[in-house]
């Protein structure tokens, strides 16, 4: 296998090269690096296989007669392949057969083009699939990035509440035997804030809130929006001891905080927590969210700032 042409600074779209003839393989690199396109060459099916274990091309150019797998074989191979189904593949051929070309389309081939071909054709061709290609991934990037989009909240960076009825009943389900706790959270008294200071000021310290909580989220967890100066907090693999811990760190975080020092104030808040677990608290969505939101009337109740579990209420105090 050849290395990567370093040489094509206006383009990072690769091309794998899949021949056994040298010639054929000195040929179609040359041209195609001249184009502006990066090349790697492979000689046999197996090896082309190997490669895309490895990296994906934006282009494969295949042979179909090779030694061992031929180039029928290894298109079929790519296209069941979930990582390389999207990867257009050339076929370049001396095979003219109209029963080869029927063949190499129904193999999953994008193109046929065959030997001898021309320069002009064959940078048509490619640069014509490279073009789709590009757009292709730049429509599925989009996908991807409104559909996050839609799920995120712009004040906080959390995400929403349809994120979160989406998503949580899944984590349920899936990890039925592993607990799951749920914090929710609520900003002590922050009509006052909003009666000092304004109502974008207010925006402001619920945005700095958000700062203080995500780096203290462990890895798989996530905090959702859940409506003005509301929080959520999904803790997956987290049982009520461990719940309540987290819930207690970031509630202590905040305390000692001090918010909206960007306009000159030093303004103080505190949070109230109410936790609840799954299966420990609850057997369902709707009773998860319900305890861990009856845990934090009661944590109001106490005098808030302070960190309530669903368990605690019917039991003796964590230790």
């Amino acid at each position: 296998m050849t290395g990567m042409d370093t040489n094509t600074p206006d383009t990072t779209q690769t091309i794998l090269i899949v021949d056994d003839n040298p010639v054929v393989v000195k040929l179609l690199a040359e041209l195609l690096k001249r184009a502006g396109y990066n090349v790697m060459t492979v000689a046999s099916g197996d090896e082309a296989l190997d490669a895309l274990a490895d990296f994906i091309p934006d282009l494969v150019l295949l042979d179909v007669d090779m030694p061992g797998k031929s180039g029928l074989t290894i298109c079929r191979a790519i296209k069941d392949d979930p990582r390389t189904r999207d990867i257009p593949v050339l076929f370049v051929t001396a095979r003219s057969q109209r029963e080869d070309i029927i063949g190499g389309f129904a193999a999953g081939g994008q193109d046929y083009i065959i030997k001898p071909f021309t320069r002009a054709e064959l940078l048509a061709r490619v640069q014509t699939h490279m073009a789709l290609r590009k757009a292709q991934q730049d429509l599925q990037a989009s996908v991807i990035r409104y559909r996050n989009l839609s799920n995120i909240d712009d004040l906080t960076g959390f995400y929403n509440t349809r994120y979160l009825y989406q998503t949580l009943q899944e984590q349920l389900d899936r990890k039925q035997d592993l607990p799951l706790s749920v914090v929710f959270i609520d900003i002590d008294n922050f009509k006052n804030v909003v009666d000092s200071y304004g109502h974008l000021n207010g925006s402001s310290t619920i945005a700095e809130l958000a700062e203080i909580i995500m780096p203290l989220l462990p890895e798989g967890c996530y905090g959702v929006s859940y409506g003005g100066d509301e929080f959520v907090l999904v803790l997956a693999e987290h049982g009520s001891r461990e719940g309540h811990r987290v819930a207690e760190q970031i509630r202590l975080a905040i305390e000692q905080a001090s918010f909206l020092s960007f306009c000159d104030l030093a303004v103080r808040i505190t949070v109230s927590c109410g936790v609840a677990t799954f299966p420990d608290d609850a057997q369902s969505l709707k009773e998860l969210l319900g305890n861990a939101d009856h845990a934090l009337f009661e944590t109001k109740r106490r005098g808030k700032n302070r960190v309530v579990s669903f368990s605690e209420m019917a039991g003796p105090p964590l230790r």
